[in-house]
């Protein structure tokens, strides 16, 4: 592990890394492997091209929100989602631009409130490293090794990561799907509501990994491959909602233990 540079600050001053390792402490159950092992390995990502500066917030958090409800929680990646989706507990936070200190002040100022504030925030960064995600974790290596510990904050706070070139270290591809949304996205979670989720699992999250990764496979053969696959999490209006339906219907563990 190579961190980031920091000089005079607690906020990030060089974000570029080449490999990063995340410490969380109870594996978070839609969006990390299992294994003991670095979660995010740097290689060379397929070319993508993203054009935020044109869209006003409501737009943001419109595609936003429709990615959260439909993927996150429609498709059960995260058992504990719906919940404070549904209480209106679900707080998104938009900042643009690329000022390193506003995003990392933004992000902790988020956490400090979640930590007895029950639910959970999305801060989503459009403008912040879209098309890099290796600059992207260094924020989060800032956050997890930095501003969580110097804020009493890190046996109470985790934060998930969400970017559009997301992906896990020896992906297999489709896994990464898990992770991937329309901007760049902070999760802030409470460690106590992670918790909880595990414990109703019978303490083995990684029973909630290998269904993820199941029903992303099944849809990507069913769908005819990655780039349809990717079309469906991209757009809320395409042509395979009966054949997602289905899926859906084939992989419903985690269903009951949230409800």
């Amino acid at each position: 592990y190579i961190p980031p540079t920091l000089s005079g600050s607690p906020l990030l001053h060089s974000p570029s890394i080449p490999c990063i390792i995340m410490s969380l402490r109870i594996p978070l159950l839609a969006f990390c492997s299992p294994l003991l092992k670095p979660l995010y390995l740097m290689r060379p990502l397929r070319t993508r091209h993203f054009s935020t500066v044109h869209l006003p917030d409501s737009e943001i958090e419109s595609v936003t929100r429709d990615w959260f409800e439909r993927i996150v929680v429609g498709w059960n990646l995260c058992p504990f989602a719906d919940r404070p989706n549904r209480e209106n507990k679900l707080k998104m936070e938009i900042v643009r631009g690329t000022n390193e200190e506003e995003i990392l002040a933004t992000i902790l100022g988020e956490a400090i409130v979640r930590q007895e504030l029950p639910g959970t925030t999305l801060v989503v960064v459009p403008e912040c490293c879209p098309t890099s995600f290796e600059d992207y974790l260094a924020y989060c290596t800032t956050m997890e090794e930095d501003l969580l510990p110097q804020h009493g904050l890190e046996n109470d706070i985790q934060i998930a990561p969400f970017h559009p070139l997301f992906e896990f270290a020896d992906s297999t591809g489709v896994d990464d799907w898990t992770n991937r949304s329309p901007f760049p996205i902070f999760h802030i979670l409470r460690e106590e509501e992670v918790s909880v989720a595990v414990d109703k699992l019978n303490g083995d999250s990684s029973k909630v990994w290998k269904r993820n990764i199941d029903l992303l496979q099944d849809l990507e053969e069913a769908l005819g491959g990655e780039e349809e696959l990717e079309k469906v999490v991209r757009s809320s209006s395409h042509k395979h909602t009966e054949t997602v339906r289905n899926m859906l219907a084939k992989h419903r563990f985690g269903h009951n233990e949230e409800n």
